[in-house]
């Protein structure tokens, strides 16, 4: 099936659907999680202020066996690649994460063996702002693109190899629609990366540092996902 118009079915499975009823699903999946994320985040911040919300969603997200390592592990489990440890692995993540492959568009260029840079020419989240006003593009740049993404970005990449960096180069707003809405820099180092002690000249000139950036050091064994490590 391309959808689910039509009879009641009694029973239905993802064998069910043809190819495009499948890309509908994982459009739906994107859609979901992605607003369960900022309806919960908002929800906490109304009732218990900011602070208490941030700090909640740092843990939620970025806490040992939480959401950032279960994408982690589920992507690279399900789609075949928990044994690489390349400095694209990280890389193969992003693309595969729901809430990206369906609403964004990921944009890789190799610069030398040991840097690439990504670009993103459509993105929902600032897209989202730029259609609902300064009061959502506000919190799409700072709490989505300037810190879950970000802080997401590096910590994610950490734990698979915690010698490569992450540099934003640009974030939103956008001045243009013909800019992309960010770019970063993807960097492999010969030593272990300190954001705290270097968040880079970007992050420093935006006010991004963030006292928890001290938590990204930690590489798992090997720099690799052990299936069900985190299930």
């Amino acid at each position: 099936m391309d959808d689910y118009s039509g009879p009641f079915q009694s029973r239905i499975n993802l064998d069910s659907f043809s190819k495009e009823g499948l890309k509908k699903l994982v459009r739906i999946g994107g859609s979901i999680y992605g607003t369960v994320n900022r309806q919960w985040y908002l929800a906490v911040a109304e009732e218990f202020g900011e602070e208490v919300a941030d700090r909640l969603h740092h843990k939620t997200w970025f806490a040992p066996g939480g959401a950032g390592d279960h994408e982690n592990n589920i992507i690279s489990n399900l789609m075949g690649f928990r044994d690489e440890n390349e400095m694209t692995t990280g890389l193969k993540v992003w693309q595969c994460l729901p809430a990206m492959i369906e609403d964004m568009e990921l944009t890789f260029t190799q610069i030398s063996e040991t840097e690439w840079e990504m670009h993103t020419p459509r993105c929902h989240v600032p897209e989202s702002g730029e259609a609902g006003g300064p009061e959502l593009m506000r919190y799409m740049v700072n709490k989505i693109c300037g810190h879950l993404e970000l802080f997401g970005f590096r910590h994610g990449m950490a734990r698979w190899n915690s010698k490569i960096r992450i540099d934003p180069i640009k974030l939103p707003p956008r001045q243009s629609p013909d800019e992309p809405h960010c770019r970063w820099r993807i960097t492999l180092t010969d030593q272990e990366v300190d954001y705290a002690a270097e968040p880079g000249r970007f992050v420093i000139d935006n006010g991004l540092q963030r006292d928890t950036d001290v938590d990204i050091v930690t590489v798992l064994e090997g720099g690799k996902y052990s299936e069900g490590r985190f299930s």
